[in-house]
């Protein structure tokens, strides 16, 4: 199911341009587009600003948030890394 930016903004209690910048530093994988050029997210998209949210919540900047992100999209288990990023903060 494809979700326009603004539906994907409200849903994940966040704004439009906060979407273009996790796009843009990576935390979101770049948007398919329609042929009129708006930006579409597939249903992973909210799972995924859920997730970013949510690390936010217990003080991890983006910088690592991307790295964990990263970690699970290569299909790797960040659980020991997962753990300590936390504790640092």
């Amino acid at each position: 199911m494809d979700i326009s930016i603004s539906n994907l903004a409200a849903k994940g209690g966040i704004t439009a341009d906060t979407i273009r910048y996790y796009e843009r530093i990576g935390v979101l994988p770049s948007a398919s587009r329609t042929a009129s050029g708006y930006r579409v997210y597939g249903d992973d998209a909210l799972e995924r600003v859920r997730f970013v949210k949510g690390a936010q919540s217990l003080g991890l900047r983006l910088d690592a948030i991307r790295e964990l992100l990263d970690i699970r999209d290569r299909g790797g288990c960040p659980c020991g890394h997962t753990e300590k990023l936390p504790r640092e903060r």
